[in-house]
């Protein structure tokens, strides 16, 4: 080293004027480079601070939506069979019942933080947790029936509150009826939010997150004495910068400082006029590399000649290297494998995975990555699954599958029937825009996948029959429709049900109505639709049944069911329905609506008749 200094100094001082300001100027250039360096890997840090910003919002927003979910399908589902009851004038004891066993039934069932099912229903205020107000309650004056007003039958969600006493956040989902004037409602603890607040600000050091409704009310935080303040209306907080920028701006990233520190901002809008929002000191993650910059100073003015070149390169791929890591890191964490596929090479690594057979067979060698990969895949998937499976890995069309977007994801059931989510995500193209590497991931979904198979079924099924309610049950005929599926469409309903609920009660009148549906399941086929209309009207479609010869057999094999049907209490009295049918021809084109009048149009012919009795349209009638 000495040696080199000396023969540096020796050589300067016999060098030419120009060689001794290329010389002089030699330092100068390094420390540019060196600052240079310094801000580029500044951009570094604060891209990872804003991409792990973005992935803690995702996550916070994406399991607060949900969270949410269940308390409007809940509401929802509450709101459409009391509005049932209400068209069949039903008691108030009668809803009240319904109402407590509802309550039951969400917190026992769905969520302990759900408080109740209540609301104003005829008149007067019926609550199902069984509450009673004071005397000067009001409920038409209660914000909740209100907001419900307000949005004339769709679902308000009203302005989250702080409770005094458990020092809570609350917030109140409530419905108005079609009745114009009851009001369905249910309060919800955001407790359970802010838990989910605390659980992801904890996975990423120095970051506090919190869910902030558009008023500026906070709703959740890391920092549970934020919870209730209103950053809008402050002055001179952390809180009240963030909220300056997050409601004057579009970007959903942003930078303050306040207190001399700086701070990363990112956040999430939540589907309640809320933002899920992530804050990051940079503070302690710039600190490391404002120490390597001046270490970096003095090296390069002593070294310059050496081996400046050589630092910056190795110091770039270690940053490089560690960045990778953790972003590999990360996404082990989540998934439950994970390997790199190098689609030009035709090979494939394990970067991660909690099975133990996934890793054995990854071990083995094979000149063959495809048939590989599709070994290890096949050994892993149920048979339900395997085809859909074996076209989603299929890497000869992962180029064109890929080709616009830089994920494509896949639901599926692995060898033990446990529900998975694969997807492939883009980790490297040449720069020809050619696909080089790709991550296959898979993540257990199990939870998540049959908790939203189960909510969907509630949304879709008429609660009392068991059969599809009239939304579902008229999409999927809408879609049969616009298919070209022709088929058979009945309506029909119980004669003289009326008298039946006069004389036997609502509970006798209900058991006929179950077992009008089950003679309906009993005698159609499973790519029929069968649906309720609401009270004692019911419909079906029947795709391939073309004429009336066909139509007439089915609905003499549900006649004789319906005959059958043997209900005690009514002491030997006979059910009978009437129906009216329609056909709808491959040449047809006119929509659902005109589909239905026509078979209503019939069902009046058939109240004629006494008895089970069904007219055809364009038969029966003089159209």
């Amino acid at each position: 080293m000495k040696k080199g200094l000396f023969d540096i100094a020796d050589e300067m001082r016999q060098s030419s004027a120009r060689h001794i300001l290329a010389a002089a100027a030699a330092p100068l250039f390094f420390v540019a480079i060196t600052v240079i360096y310094f801000f580029i890997m500044s951009a570094y840090v604060k891209d990872g601070i804003i991409n792990s910003g973005e992935l803690s919002c995702v996550r916070s927003a994406n399991r607060v939506d949900n969270y949410l979910m269940n308390g409007k399908v809940s509401v929802n589902n509450t709101a459409y069979t009391i509005d049932n009851m209400l068209q069949t004038d039903r008691p108030a004891s009668e809803i009240l019942a319904y109402m407590t066993v509802q309550t039951d039934c969400l917190i026992n069932t769905v969520d302990q933080n759900f408080t109740g099912i209540y609301g104003y229903i005829k008149g007067e205020y019926l609550d199902g947790a069984g509450w009673t107000p004071d005397a000067d309650y009001v409920p038409t004056e209660r914000p909740w029936y209100k907001a419900a007003v307000e949005m004339k039958g769709e679902l308000a969600l009203v302005e989250p509150y702080l409770d005094a006493q458990t020092h809570t956040v609350m917030m109140t989902l409530a419905r108005l009826l079609s009745d114009g004037k009851s009001v369905v409602a249910l309060d919800i603890s955001l407790d359970t939010v802010q838990k989910m607040t605390e659980e992801i600000a904890s996975l990423t050091p120095d970051t506090f997150s919190m869910i902030i409704a558009d008023s500026g009310i906070v709703v959740a935080h890391s920092q549970k004495d934020e919870i209730g303040r209103n950053y809008l209306t402050e002055k001179g907080t952390i809180g009240s910068a963030i909220a300056e920028h997050l409601f004057s701006g579009s970007e959903n990233h942003f930078e303050i400082a306040y207190a001399g520190q700086q701070y990363i901002v990112y956040n999430v809008p939540v589907d309640n006029n809320w933002q899920s929002v992530s804050v990051t000191g940079a503070g302690n993650a710039l600190a490391p590399l404002k120490i390597l910059f001046a270490v970096t100073i003095i090296v390069v003015a002593v070294t310059v000649a050496i081996a400046g070149s050589v630092f910056m390169n190795i110091i770039r791929k270690s940053v490089a290297e560690e960045k990778l890591n953790l972003q590999l890191s990360t996404i082990a964490d989540i998934y439950n494998t994970v390997h790199d596929l190098d689609i030009i090479n035709d090979t494939f690594s394990e970067i991660s995975s909690k099975d133990m057979i996934v890793s054995e067979f990854a071990s083995k060698s094979s000149d063959n990555m495809c048939e590989r990969f599709y070994e290890i895949t096949d050994r892993l998937t149920n048979e339900m699954s395997k085809s859909a499976v074996r076209e989603f890995i299929d890497l000869d069309t992962i180029e064109t599958r890929l080709a616009e977007t830089n994920t494509i994801t896949l639901e599926f059931l692995n060898h033990r029937n446990m529900w998975f989510r694969a997807r492939f995500i883009v980790s490297a193209r040449t720069a020809a825009g050619k696909l080089s590497h790709v991550i296959f991931t898979t993540e257990l979904i199990d939870k998540e996948k049959r908790s939203r198979d189960k909510l969907l079924y509630l949304s879709e099924t008429d609660r009392m029959t068991g059969v599809s309610n009239r939304g579902s049950g008229e999409n999927k005929i809408r879609e049969l429709m616009n298919n070209g599926e022709s088929g058979m469409f009945m309506l029909l309903d119980v004669d003289k049900f009326k008298s039946i609920n006069d004389n036997y009660g609502h509970a006798v009148g209900d058991k006929v109505l179950m077992s009008i549906a089950y003679s309906m399941k009993r005698t159609f086929r499973s790519v029929d639709v069968v649906m309720r209309l609401g009270g004692d009207e019911f419909a079906a479609y029947m795709p391939g049944v073309t004429d009336a010869e066909m139509g007439r057999k089915m609905t003499a094999r549900l006649f004789d069911c319906i005959d059958k049907i043997n209900i005690p209490e009514l002491n030997g009295r006979r059910i009978a329905v009437s129906a009216g049918a329609a056909f709808y021809l491959k040449d047809d084109r006119y929509p659902f609506e005109e589909l239905y009048k026509h078979a209503d149009s019939c069902t009046y012919i058939s109240k004629k008749h006494e008895g089970n009795h069904v007219a055809f349209y364009g038969i029966d009638n003089a159209d």
